[in-house]
């Protein structure tokens, strides 16, 4: 009698590689994995076609602006000023950025290269359509960036934005490692909101009223 069963487990099996793989080769871990690549084999062509900086950079537009021009700190017409001049000066800085990860990715003496696979093995992703959000972690170091990716008509998946709480929070570690710069990162202080429904009081707050009987 022929074993019938193994042959269609067989099939079973191959059937379930292949979408695993089609699935994997047009989805957001592949790009990931073309962007750990790209920095490993010092191909920074392959990088920028995965990471979109422009976008990004438009998605910080507003961070950028507090940095500069903080809230409370700054009157809004100083703040809409700063804002206007970063707008105008949007693509001459992405064009900037996007020559200094071109020298760096090709820089020969760079070392410690990550593998291809870094990004992929890091990465939480969670699809929904055209869009993914990515969170890539170092529960050693406690360390998280939150980004998003989206897939581009008839071309592949881009990174297109990042969190920015998480980048400054990278970015004041890695200045404080590499530099020895401490970088306050405690947000601007805000002004008075009048108009705002005043914070629910927190249960047995002594500075405040007592909660009300239930």
């Amino acid at each position: 009698m022929r074993r019938w069963w193994l042959w269609v487990l067989l099939a079973f099996l191959a059937t379930g590689a292949f979408y695993a793989t089609h699935s994997f080769l047009n989805g957001p871990r592949w790009a990931l994995y073309q962007i750990g690549k790209a920095i490993h084999d010092r191909e920074p062509r392959v990088f920028l076609a995965h990471v979109d900086i422009e976008r990004i950079l438009k998605g910080q537009q507003s961070t950028i602006v507090d940095l500069v021009a903080p809230k409370g700190q700054r009157d809004d017409s100083t703040r809409n000023l700063v804002r206007g001049l970063v707008g105008a000066f949007m693509a001459p800085l992405s064009d900037q950025m996007a020559a200094q990860v071109i020298k760096v990715i090709n820089d020969p003496d760079r070392e410690n290269l990550p593998s291809s696979w870094t990004l992929v093995f890091a990465a939480n992703v969670t699809r929904n359509g055209n869009y993914a959000l990515v969170v890539l972690s170092d529960p050693a170091k406690g360390q998280r960036l939150r980004m998003g990716m989206q897939k581009r008509k008839n071309g592949p998946w881009q990174i297109v934005d990042m969190d920015s709480n998480d980048l400054k929070r990278l970015a004041g570690k890695y200045l404080e490692e590499r530099y020895g710069v401490k970088v306050d990162q405690k947000p601007a202080p805000q002004p008075q909101q009048s108009q705002s429904a005043p914070a629910p009081p927190v249960q047995g707050d002594t500075q405040g009223q007592p909660p009300a009987k239930q």
